[in-house]
């Protein structure tokens, strides 16, 4: 019964889906991210793709449009004369050099898939997948291209992310600890996109206008903290510790923060006591835990694998299969960083590095600028302190864990592009509101002025005038006997 309302609902939203590319495009993501098919016990059914097909050949055939101020000015003295409203086209894709190197890695690993030992056909589905992951980043940057936009967007991916995290955390609140999975049996896997949402969910707040709307996003942000202690990853605890430390630091309220920080842990040791003190024993004494300790051996094992074959490594997704061919059996390598150096080799492991960590510098660098951005532009600022937190979770993550091409990692390269350029865009807006305002103010003085000088005028002409004396009779008469006689 699940999966008919839920597939009619998805049939249903199709016409939008090609008509309205925005919404196609959030739907994709919440499809993509959150996969309520998971809910409905059809993990099969393809419904990214069904909302995928519709997607970008409305995005081709329509366009992206959005209403844009433009400042008509004086052709002499250059001076604002009036501002109006036009309808913009603008590209499918933001020119930016993120996008560039993502897409130059796509056809590093396209070209390298053919060169190394092992047969392109077994990495097929995976290679596809990172094509349509391309596809649809470099679609968002060009789609989001608003601040209205940027906010729906911003908020779909953050909850989309924090669902299953969310909603552990309220199965952990009514049934008592347990450990929460998510939409599958990985916990690492939860683990990580958890502590990726969080810093999303707990900053979207600075896109709310209705202060009552706040408690909602910091009450699911608690929420998804107990989703992450509940998940008993040793990999996403060190992660959500590190994030948490971070957010709180860089609060203007670093006190109040910490305060927070401190109930967290406290409702933590309350519902999950003994699994953490379990978790964090397991992290430090790391030898005697088979599942910590076999990490070292994958991780020589990915050493191996890379120094024989240095140059463009073992081929796109061939690490397992490459290790069962030299040393026997199929294992993930731990780590995202080792098993991506194994796999492309010394050319394309630094084009991905590029990704990641010039994602972060770029956030860095975004977020010094947005300090100095006017007061009516908070929200950048927020926003890409999110971004930074929610890739630097996904960096400490990963460094134990496989997911290299997460899907929600590129979605916040995207991100980070849409915000960079929406900003811009809004900063010019406001300049252009605040030079109108300048001189409509200048306006009203002037005309005040004026209004001043015709009253001062109209006063002068209302005070009685020194005027000679009348001619009479009498007057004449004295006049002529004042003359004197010739």
């Amino acid at each position: 019964m699940r999966f008919i309302i839920y597939a009619s609902v998805l049939f249903a939203v199709l016409p939008l889906v090609f008509y309205r590319p925005f919404f196609g495009l959030c739907v994709y993501y919440v499809v993509s991210i959150l996969q309520p098919k998971v809910l409905c016990w059809r993990d099969d059914f393809q419904d990214a793709l069904l909302v995928g097909v519709p997607l970008v050949i409305g995005a081709i055939a329509i366009g992206t449009v959005r209403r844009e101020i433009w400042a008509e000015r004086d052709d002499d003295s250059g001076g604002l004369r009036r501002l109006q409203t036009q309808v913009k086209r603008d590209p499918l894709v933001a020119p930016h050099w993120l996008i560039g190197v993502f897409a130059i890695l796509v056809i590093y690993v396209a070209g390298t898939r053919y060169l190394v030992d092992i047969p392109p056909i077994h990495t097929s589905y995976q290679f596809k997948g990172l094509c349509k992951i391309l596809l649809v980043t470099a679609l968002l940057t060009g789609m989001v291209s608003d601040y209205r936009r940027l906010k729906i967007f911003f908020i779909v991916i953050a909850f989309s992310a924090g669902f299953w995290a969310i909603k552990g955390g309220v199965k952990i609140l009514l049934i008592g600890p347990h450990q929460v999975y998510g939409k599958s049996y990985d916990n690492n896997l939860f683990a990580l996109i958890s502590v990726m949402a969080l810093p999303l969910v707990f900053y979207g707040t600075a896109l709310v206008r209705k202060t009552k709307w706040r408690p909602v996003f910091l009450i699911c942000a608690g929420l998804i903290c107990l989703g992450i202690i509940g998940s008993r990853s040793r990999a996403g605890f060190v992660a959500f510790a590190v994030v948490l430390c971070m957010m709180a630091w860089g609060s203007r309220y670093r006190f109040r923060a910490l305060i927070g920080v401190g109930i967290v842990a406290l409702t933590a040791v309350a519902f999950l006591g003994p699994e953490i003190i379990e978790r964090v024993e397991s992290i430090i004494g790391y030898r005697e835990d088979k599942s910590a300790y076999s990490r070292f051996y994958t991780w020589t094992v990915a050493r191996v694998l890379f120094e024989q074959n240095p140059l463009i490594g073992v081929g796109f997704g061939n690490f397992e299969l490459a290790k069962d061919a030299v040393f026997g059996g199929r294992k993930a390598a731990h780590s995202i960083y080792l098993s991506n150096l194994a796999e492309l080799g010394i050319f394309g492991h630094p084009l991905w590095l590029c990704l990641i960590f010039g994602t972060m510098i770029s956030l860095m660098r975004f977020i010094r600028r947005a300090k100095r951005l006017p007061p009516g532009l908070g929200w950048p600022y927020s926003l890409g302190r999110a971004l930074l937190l929610s890739m630097l979770g996904y960096a400490i993550h990963g460094a134990f864990h496989n997911e290299e091409y997460l899907e929600l990692m590129f979605a916040l390269v995207g991100l980070t592009v849409a915000l960079q350029v929406v900003t811009e865009r809004e900063l010019a807006k406001t300049r252009l509101l605040s030079e109108a305002e300048d001189l409509a103010e200048s306006e009203i003085q002037r005309k005040k002025a004026q209004k001043d000088d015709v009253s001062k005028a109209r006063k002068r002409r209302r005070e009685p005038r020194a005027t000679a004396a009348p001619i009479t009779i009498g007057s004449l008469i004295r006049a002529t006997r004042e003359r004197p006689s010739m």
